[in-house]
Order: structure tokens, then C-alpha cells, then sequence
């Protein structure tokens, strides 16, 4: 049986079904009072009290039931699951950035950037992680900058806008050079169940996928997908003891800063085996547009179709946004966007294109038009 296709309304010890239970009760008090009840009885107003009250009853009973398992537990009894395996759940984080600070050209001598130097973009705050010097021979200096805040709110700041110091250092300017990023939500559900039914993967020293998976998916609540190979060769051969790991984030492709942390901790003695050497990376992006013309039953609403076209489309994109490897089937396209009133869809782009294990997939653009031919329905 495959348990990832079991769902979870059918994992049940005693059935809940109302109208069941319903049935059941009022053959049992026709068994013992001898008596046939009908609709009007006063004691089929009891029965279904009674009735009503043992649904819920078993409803709760399955409920926890289904809470014991982590394919199914929500919220603090999925926390508990996860406790089982040693695996907390993965509190919001900070988006990070890298942070250059310059030496005025008139500038003298050596100045000190202390870890924790403050550098601001209105009010969001990002400070250094480690500390180093400006002087007349090295007049910049790059460090990476954690946001004070966590969550995604310090995500987003393009290249010069985290620019205003907190406490100004006399001769010195400072900018971020990388786009903001990595900042995400507490861990939800769905990602913290998948890192737990992967967590004995971890007890292994044999360096399986599944352990490279589960220690890069611990870093960040923002990586949504992981994909582990081996490094290959000009003719294409996998290189053994050379593990690729392949990282895509909510937002898409990682930061520099996200890659390099979780290249430190995929590299540590206790999770890489002795003659593996990883490399982590962002994937390779194969960027394509949709563009699409709908033939329209005769006397459908076009603006009506158009906008439920864009909406499923939208629903489909988003499924596939946080998935490696998927490829672009023309066929899938035309099923999801053949929504009521379409007769045919006419696809112009994208074509078939397969996807690597390693490569993302994303639509830079849509256009969706209708035909001014008509089908009779």
C-alpha cells in the first residue's frame, strides 16, 4: 500500500458516519423495546441527540488517532512527532545580505568594522556577523549582515538600498551588494512533516540522499525543495564522492549567503562521510512564457473565461513554483487552462521541454487572449 496516497479523511478505527450511527442506534432500541419507531416518535428526538452527540464522540476519537502519526498530526501534536526523531520544528528566520563597507579616497589609517555594525533601509536593521578592517591598502570590505528582524520582512532590498548607518563611522560608506534574502515564516505544516518522515534518513553514515536532504531542509524554513546527485564529468559520467546538492528557496533561486550556510552545514565531520565532498548550488533556471489563445464556446463571457483561465493557471504555477525538475508539457497546460466555456485551447508557447533534476522551471510572463472564432456549444 502507498501510504503518500492514503488521505487523511480515510484513516479512521470507528466509522463517524451520521447517518450510520443514526441507523445503528434505532435498530438497536427497536431490538430491545420491541417497539417500531417512525419520524414522529418523541423517542427518535432522544435517538438523534443521542446520535449527533456520538458523532462528534468518534470524530474525536479518529482525530486522535490520526494526530499520533506525523502524515497526519497538525500543530503542537505534529511537534511532538517530531521530538520522537529529534527534530524541532524551524522557527522564523532573518534574511541575510552582503554589506561593503568603502574607505573614503581621503581617508587615513585603519578603521575597525566591529561585528554587530548596524546598517539600516528605512526601518529594517541589518547588523554584521563578524568584524575586519578598512585601511589605505584594502579600501573595502564585505561582510554578510544578518536583519534583525525575522520573517520575511527584510527580503527584497535591492543592491545599495541597506545604505544608512546606525552609528556613522567617519570616512566610511557602507551598501548591501546582494539582494536581501533567506528572511521566512516559522516552519509550517506541510514542510516540517516532510523533514520529519525523512529524519531517519539522518541516523545513517553511509551519506544516503535522504540524509543530504534532510540536513540541508534543517538550515532554513525557506528552502522549499532539495535535490542531491553527483557532480559529473565533461562526458557526462557522475564523479564518485563528488555530491552535488541542489537548493530552491520560497523565493526562488538561493542567495549567496543561503548557499554558504548550508555548504557549512552539509560540510561538518558529523553529517558529511569522510570521502565526500559536497558542493552546494543554486539550481540552473530555464525561464519560459505562456502564451495562450482560448477558443471560446458561443455566447460564453469573455472576460468571465479569461479571468478563471488566469486563476488556474495561477493555481499551477504556484504547485510547481517550489518544485525542482519539473518539466513543461504542453498537454498538462491545455488540460488546466481548458476551464467551463473554452472549446479549445490554442498553446503558441512553451513548447515540450524536459527538466533536469537539478534545473527550475519558471514563467516569466503570460499572455492569455481569446480567438475571435467561436464554437457552438
Amino acid at each position: 500500500m502507498d501510504l503518500n496516497k492514503l488521505k487523511r479523511e480515510d484513516v479512521k478505527v470507528v466509522s463517524d458516519d451520521l447517518s450510520e450511527i443514526l441507523a445503528q442506534t434505532i435498530a438497536d432500541y427497536e431490538a430491545r423495546s420491541g417497539k417500531t419507531l417512525q419520524p414522529a416518535h418523541i423517542e427518535r428526538l432522544l435517538i438523534n441527540t443521542y446520535a449527533y452527540r456520538e458523532t462528534l464522540a468518534r470524530k474525536a476519537v479518529n482525530e486522535a488517532y490520526r494526530q499520533q502519526h506525523p502524515r497526519f498530526a497538525t500543530g503542537l501534536m505534529l511537534d511532538l512527532c517530531g521530538d520522537d526523531v529529534n527534530t524541532p520544528r524551524l522557527e522564523a528566520s532573518a534574511a541575510r545580505c552582503t554589506i561593503r563597507f568603502t574607505l573614503a579616497a581621503g581617508q587615513g589609517g585603519t578603521v575597525l568594522i566591529a561585528q554587530g555594525t548596524q546598517i539600516a533601509a528605512g526601518a529594517t536593521v541589518f547588523q554584521t556577523t563578524s568584524s575586519g578592517t578598512l585601511s589605505p591598502a584594502g579600501r573595502t570590505l564585505d561582510l554578510e549582515a544578518v536583519c534583525l528582524q525575522t520573517g520575511v520582512s527584510g527580503n527584497g532590498f535591492s543592491a545599495g538600498q541597506i545604505n544608512a548607518p546606525v552609528n556613522p563611522i567617519d570616512g566610511v560608506s557602507a551598501a548591501n551588494i546582494t539582494v536581501s534574502a533567506g528572511g521566512a515564516a516559522e516552519e509550517s505544516d506541510d514542510a516540517y512533516r516532510r523533514r520529519i518522515l525523512l529524519a531517519p534518513e539522518s541516523f545513517s553514515v553511509a551519506g544516503p540522499v535522504g540524509a543530504y536532504e534532510y540536513f540541508a531542509r534543517r538550515v532554513s524554513p525557506v528552502i522549499c525543495d532539495v535535490h542531491v546527485g553527483n557532480l559529473q564529468s565533461s562526458d557526462g559520467a557522475p564523479i564518485g564522492g563528488q555530491v552535488l546538492v541542489t537548493v530552491l528557496t520560497k523565493t526562488g533561486v538561493p542567495s549567496l549567503e543561503l548557499i554558504n550556510e548550508v555548504q557549512r552545514a552539509l560540510s561538518g565531520e558529523r553529517v558529511r562521510p569522510l570521502c565526500d565532498t559536497v558542493t552546494v548550488a543554486a539550481p540552473s533556471v530555464v525561464d519560459y512564457t505562456l502564451d495562450v489563445e482560448l477558443v471560446l464556446f458561443t455566447g460564453a463571457n469573455t472576460a468571465e473565461v479569461v479571468a478563471a483561465a488566469k486563476q488556474a493557471w495561477a493555481a499551477y504555477e504556484a504547485a510547481r513554483r517550489e518544485k525542482l525538475g519539473l518539466d513543461i508539457v504542453p498537454l498538462d497546460i491545455q488540460t488546466i487552462l481548458k476551464v467551463d466555456g473554452v472549446y479549445n485551447v490554442i498553446l503558441k508557447k512553451p513548447t515540450l521541454t524536459v527538466i533536469k533534476p537539478e534545473q527550475w522551471s519558471r514563467c516569466t510572463s503570460i499572455n492569455i487572449g481569446t480567438s475571435s472564432e467561436t464554437a457552438e456549444g
